[in-house]
């Protein structure tokens, strides 16, 4: 009997430990593989540069979604989130870097707020009331930037930088680190995936924290929409389009289950942007079509999404 358990437990041990390297033999192997195919230009100078403006604003979103997914929640709503705090942001502009930047996060955070206390005070499934939000902004970008483009003053276009990007996106990692693993914040919205009726019964205000976690992921979109304003120079009706499946496949090849749960850690936000990034920019030195990307990016959700779902009945939608 003993030893069937020391058996058990050396299996569950190596099998843990398998899940942890895989995403990281992951990223290995896109990298040899495109730096192989593109002839050494992946891991170039430049290209380097630009792989990390890809997986920048990447990062930051799957970072905040880490907070919705680890209760087992899902977020369609970001790419709509970062277009509409995009537009938003481009249209005060002109009162200078700090309001705009204000405009952008604080539109984020009105929004999730909004979704997360749509979903907890109404009982709509997470994933219904986003999805929702999504189509509802992808209308109000149109109306905001009027069918066209709104530009930026040029002198933005310095904010584009990798010195401080690299510097925001250190910042925001060590406090979604900390809140995510050592604050209550993080412990509780992990509870709650593990189980909402074991959650309630230890105490844990679940209405509070499911409007928390909206309101984390809803500030880091609208900051990505900054930055992918500045980046662009203008915000349109295309600015965070697709948004919210690259960050949901990001995470999951950087191996966060979406069922949620203890097992979600937010290093799975940089990695996952990581591969995603090598991914995309491995594609496009390759020369396969924006299309042809979409198509091969769904595929490989698909099948990240099969090896990490939980396939003993664990609900997958909240």
């Amino acid at each position: 009997m003993i030893e069937t358990v020391q058996k058990n437990k050396v299996d569950f041990d190596i099998m843990a430990f398998v899940k942890q390297v895989i995403p990281f033999m992951g990223l290995l192997m896109v990298a040899i593989l495109f730096e192989v195919l593109s002839g050494g230009k992946l891991l170039s100078g430049r290209n380097l540069t630009l792989l990390l403006n890809q997986a920048f604003t990447l990062s930051l979103g799957a970072i905040g979604c880490s907070f919705v997914i680890a209760q087992g929640n899902l977020d369609f709503s970001l790419g709509g989130i970062v277009g509409i705090a995009a537009a938003t942001a481009a249209t005060v502009s002109g009162a200078g870097l700090f309001v705009t930047i204000l405009t952008a996060v604080v539109v984020g955070l009105a929004i999730g707020i909004l979704n997360g206390s749509i979903h907890a005070f109404f009982g709509i499934p997470a994933f219904v009331v986003t999805l929702s939000v999504q189509f509802i902004l992808r209308g109000l970008i149109v109306v905001v930037t009027k069918a066209g483009t709104l530009p930026i003053p040029f002198y933005m276009y310095s904010v584009d930088n990798t010195p401080l990007k690299f510097t925001v996106l250190i910042l925001t990692f060590l406090f979604g680190y900390i809140v995510f693993e050592y604050t209550k914040v993080g412990k509780q919205c992990k509870a709650l995936g593990s189980g909402i009726a074991a959650s309630i019964q230890s105490g844990i205000n679940v209405k509070a924290m499911k409007i928390i976690s909206f309101a984390i992921v809803g500030s880091l979109s609208g900051l990505c929409g900054f930055f992918s304003l500045i980046r662009a120079g203008a915000a349109s009706t295309a600015t965070g389009q697709f948004f919210e499946t690259d960050v949901m496949t990001a995470l999951v090849l950087g191996g966060m289950p979406l069922t949620g749960g203890s097992s979600c850690k937010i290093k799975s936000a940089i990695i996952g942007s990581l591969i995603l990034a090598v991914l995309t920019n491995g594609m496009v030195l390759w020369g396969i079509n924006e299309h042809m990307q979409q198509l091969i990016k769904g595929c490989i959700f698909i099948f990240a999404v099969w090896i990490s779902l939980d396939k003993q009945g664990k609900e997958f939608v909240k």
